[in-house]
Protein backbone atom coordinates (compact mmCIF):
# COMPACT_ATOMS: atom_id res chain seq x y z
CA UNK A 1 0.00 0.00 0.00
CA UNK A 2 1.45 3.37 -0.98
CA UNK A 3 1.43 6.39 1.29
CA UNK A 4 -1.16 8.91 0.05
CA UNK A 5 0.00 12.40 -0.81
CA UNK A 6 -1.93 15.37 0.62
CA UNK A 7 -4.56 16.82 -1.73
CA UNK A 8 -3.27 20.34 -2.21
CA UNK A 9 -5.74 21.33 -4.92
CA UNK A 10 -8.56 21.48 -2.38
CA UNK A 11 -7.10 24.12 -0.04
CA UNK A 12 -5.16 27.35 -0.59
CA UNK A 13 -1.47 27.54 0.19
CA UNK A 14 -0.58 29.87 3.07
CA UNK A 15 1.11 33.22 2.69
CA UNK A 16 2.51 35.65 5.24
CA UNK A 17 -0.75 37.60 5.07
CA UNK A 18 -3.16 34.67 4.91
CA UNK A 19 -1.83 31.60 6.74
CA UNK A 20 -3.69 28.32 6.37
CA UNK A 21 -6.17 27.58 9.14
CA UNK A 22 -6.37 24.55 11.40
CA UNK A 23 -9.21 22.86 9.52
CA UNK A 24 -7.46 23.21 6.16
CA UNK A 25 -4.26 21.74 7.59
CA UNK A 26 -6.22 18.93 9.23
CA UNK A 27 -7.77 18.12 5.84
CA UNK A 28 -4.30 17.88 4.27
CA UNK A 29 -3.05 15.67 7.09
CA UNK A 30 -6.04 13.35 7.40
CA UNK A 31 -5.18 10.86 4.65
CA UNK A 32 -1.63 10.37 5.83
CA UNK A 33 -2.63 10.40 9.50
CA UNK A 34 -5.18 7.62 8.96
CA UNK A 35 -2.73 5.56 6.93
CA UNK A 36 -0.01 5.89 9.56
CA UNK A 37 -2.44 5.04 12.36
CA UNK A 38 -3.50 1.82 10.58
CA UNK A 39 0.15 0.93 9.98
CA UNK A 40 1.20 1.94 13.53
CA UNK A 41 3.74 4.41 12.17
CA UNK A 42 4.96 7.79 13.45
CA UNK A 43 2.77 7.71 16.54
CA UNK A 44 4.60 10.52 18.35
CA UNK A 45 4.32 13.00 15.49
CA UNK A 46 0.66 12.09 14.95
CA UNK A 47 0.04 12.98 18.59
CA UNK A 48 2.03 16.22 18.29
CA UNK A 49 0.16 17.36 15.19
CA UNK A 50 -3.23 16.40 16.65
CA UNK A 51 -2.57 18.35 19.83
CA UNK A 52 -1.19 21.37 17.96
CA UNK A 53 -4.22 21.53 15.66
CA UNK A 54 -6.62 21.32 18.61
CA UNK A 55 -5.01 24.36 20.28
CA UNK A 56 -4.67 26.18 16.98
CA UNK A 57 -8.39 25.77 16.27
CA UNK A 58 -9.22 27.10 19.74
CA UNK A 59 -7.04 30.18 19.16
CA UNK A 60 -8.64 30.84 15.79
CA UNK A 61 -12.10 30.80 17.37
CA UNK A 62 -11.24 33.68 19.74
CA UNK A 63 -12.39 37.21 19.14
CA UNK A 64 -10.10 40.27 19.27
CA UNK A 65 -11.07 40.97 22.88
CA UNK A 66 -9.47 37.69 24.07
CA UNK A 67 -5.93 38.24 22.83
CA UNK A 68 -4.31 37.07 26.07
CA UNK A 69 -6.15 33.76 26.00
CA UNK A 70 -5.43 33.44 22.30
CA UNK A 71 -1.68 33.86 22.88
CA UNK A 72 -1.72 31.11 25.50
CA UNK A 73 -3.54 28.82 23.05
CA UNK A 74 -1.11 29.59 20.24
CA UNK A 75 1.75 28.94 22.63
CA UNK A 76 0.25 25.58 23.67
CA UNK A 77 0.01 24.68 19.98
CA UNK A 78 3.69 25.54 19.53
CA UNK A 79 4.64 23.57 22.64
CA UNK A 80 2.82 20.54 21.27
CA UNK A 81 5.40 20.53 18.49
CA UNK A 82 8.67 21.58 20.14
CA UNK A 83 8.47 20.34 23.76
CA UNK A 84 10.48 17.21 24.47
CA UNK A 85 11.27 15.11 27.50
CA UNK A 86 14.83 14.79 28.82
CA UNK A 87 15.72 11.44 30.35
CA UNK A 88 18.82 13.08 31.81
CA UNK A 89 16.89 15.84 33.60
CA UNK A 90 13.82 13.68 34.28
CA UNK A 91 11.87 16.75 33.22
CA UNK A 92 10.98 18.60 30.02
CA UNK A 93 13.98 20.06 28.20
CA UNK A 94 14.33 23.81 29.03
CA UNK A 95 12.29 25.87 26.60
CA UNK A 96 15.23 27.76 25.13
CA UNK A 97 17.09 24.55 24.33
CA UNK A 98 13.94 22.85 23.04
CA UNK A 99 12.95 25.73 20.73
CA UNK A 100 16.48 26.04 19.33
CA UNK A 101 16.67 22.32 18.59
CA UNK A 102 13.18 22.29 17.09
CA UNK A 103 13.90 25.30 14.86
CA UNK A 104 17.03 23.64 13.45
CA UNK A 105 15.06 20.51 12.63
CA UNK A 106 12.19 22.44 11.06
CA UNK A 107 14.50 24.51 8.84
CA UNK A 108 16.27 21.30 7.83
CA UNK A 109 12.97 19.85 6.60
CA UNK A 110 11.85 23.04 4.83
CA UNK A 111 12.22 21.36 1.44
CA UNK A 112 9.68 23.65 -0.27
CA UNK A 113 11.09 26.88 1.21
CA UNK A 114 7.85 27.69 3.01
CA UNK A 115 9.53 28.84 6.22
CA UNK A 116 12.21 30.78 4.38
CA UNK A 117 9.53 32.57 2.36
CA UNK A 118 7.96 33.72 5.64
CA UNK A 119 11.21 34.97 7.17
CA UNK A 120 11.01 38.61 5.95
CA UNK A 121 7.52 39.06 7.43
CA UNK A 122 8.50 37.24 10.61
CA UNK A 123 11.64 39.36 11.02
CA UNK A 124 9.61 42.56 10.68
CA UNK A 125 7.29 41.40 13.42
CA UNK A 126 9.82 39.78 15.73
CA UNK A 127 12.85 42.08 15.52
CA UNK A 128 11.65 44.31 18.42
CA UNK A 129 11.66 41.24 20.67
CA UNK A 130 15.44 41.39 20.78
CA UNK A 131 15.47 44.90 22.29
CA UNK A 132 12.26 44.81 24.34
CA UNK A 133 13.24 45.82 27.92
CA UNK A 134 11.04 43.19 29.60
CA UNK A 135 12.23 40.38 27.34
CA UNK A 136 15.85 41.49 27.72
CA UNK A 137 15.50 41.29 31.51
CA UNK A 138 13.70 37.96 31.35
CA UNK A 139 16.27 36.55 28.94
CA UNK A 140 19.00 37.51 31.40
CA UNK A 141 17.24 35.59 34.13
CA UNK A 142 17.17 32.50 31.91
CA UNK A 143 20.76 32.46 30.76
CA UNK A 144 20.75 35.27 28.22
CA UNK A 145 23.67 37.57 27.43
CA UNK A 146 24.35 40.87 25.68
CA UNK A 147 24.62 38.95 22.41
CA UNK A 148 20.96 38.03 22.83
CA UNK A 149 20.04 41.60 21.86
CA UNK A 150 21.26 41.04 18.29
CA UNK A 151 18.76 39.60 15.82
CA UNK A 152 20.37 36.47 14.31
CA UNK A 153 20.88 36.32 10.55
CA UNK A 154 20.82 32.52 10.56
CA UNK A 155 17.28 31.26 9.84
CA UNK A 156 17.23 28.51 12.48
CA UNK A 157 18.77 30.75 15.17
CA UNK A 158 16.23 33.45 14.39
CA UNK A 159 13.23 31.09 14.54
CA UNK A 160 14.45 29.49 17.75
CA UNK A 161 15.06 32.88 19.33
CA UNK A 162 11.68 34.22 18.24
CA UNK A 163 9.91 31.18 19.69
CA UNK A 164 11.80 31.47 22.97
CA UNK A 165 10.98 35.17 23.33
CA UNK A 166 7.35 34.53 22.47
CA UNK A 167 7.35 31.97 25.25
CA UNK A 168 8.66 34.54 27.73
CA UNK A 169 5.67 36.76 26.94
CA UNK A 170 3.25 33.82 27.24
CA UNK A 171 4.89 32.80 30.51
CA UNK A 172 4.31 36.29 31.89
CA UNK A 173 0.59 35.73 31.37
CA UNK A 174 0.60 32.12 32.58
CA UNK A 175 2.29 33.11 35.85
CA UNK A 176 -0.14 35.94 36.48
CA UNK A 177 2.58 38.58 36.10
CA UNK A 178 0.25 40.85 34.14
CA UNK A 179 -3.38 41.92 34.29
CA UNK A 180 -5.69 40.11 31.87
CA UNK A 181 -6.22 42.47 28.95
CA UNK A 182 -3.91 45.02 30.58
CA UNK A 183 -2.63 47.96 28.56
CA UNK A 184 1.04 47.73 29.51
CA UNK A 185 1.83 44.55 27.60
CA UNK A 186 -0.58 44.93 24.65
CA UNK A 187 2.17 45.46 22.10
CA UNK A 188 4.13 42.43 23.31
CA UNK A 189 1.06 40.19 23.42
CA UNK A 190 -0.17 41.25 19.98
CA UNK A 191 3.30 40.84 18.52
CA UNK A 192 3.75 37.35 19.98
CA UNK A 193 0.27 36.11 19.06
CA UNK A 194 0.62 37.48 15.54
CA UNK A 195 3.99 35.81 15.06
CA UNK A 196 2.67 32.41 16.13
CA UNK A 197 -0.40 32.86 13.94
CA UNK A 198 1.89 33.31 10.94
CA UNK A 199 4.49 30.73 11.88
CA UNK A 200 2.55 27.72 13.17
CA UNK A 201 0.68 26.88 9.94
CA UNK A 202 4.00 26.85 8.06
CA UNK A 203 5.68 24.70 10.72
CA UNK A 204 2.83 22.21 10.61
CA UNK A 205 2.97 22.00 6.83
CA UNK A 206 6.72 21.38 6.87
CA UNK A 207 6.20 18.56 9.35
CA UNK A 208 3.25 16.88 7.62
CA UNK A 209 4.80 17.19 4.16
CA UNK A 210 8.37 16.15 4.97
CA UNK A 211 9.39 16.09 8.63
CA UNK A 212 7.02 13.38 9.87
CA UNK A 213 9.74 10.75 9.26
CA UNK A 214 12.12 12.44 11.72
CA UNK A 215 12.41 11.93 15.48
CA UNK A 216 11.18 15.08 17.25
CA UNK A 217 12.10 13.96 20.74
CA UNK A 218 10.14 12.05 23.39
CA UNK A 219 6.71 13.42 24.27
CA UNK A 220 6.54 15.14 27.65
CA UNK A 221 3.08 13.69 28.30
CA UNK A 222 2.37 10.55 26.28
CA UNK A 223 -1.28 9.43 26.09
CA UNK A 224 -2.31 7.04 28.83
CA UNK A 225 -2.92 3.48 27.80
Amino acid sequence: MSIPAPKRDEVPLPTALAPMGAEAIRALWKQRRDFYAQAHLYEDIRIRVHRALSWMAAAEARGPDARDTQLLEWWAAAGSLFARWSDVLHAPLPIREATESFARQAIGWDRDGLLRALLPALRDRAAPMWTDPYLAAAAGMYGGSSADRLVPTDAAAFLGGALWRTGLTAQQLALGAATYGGAQNRIAVDRSAGLLQQLLPALLQVIIDHGYVDAWGPLCSPPRE
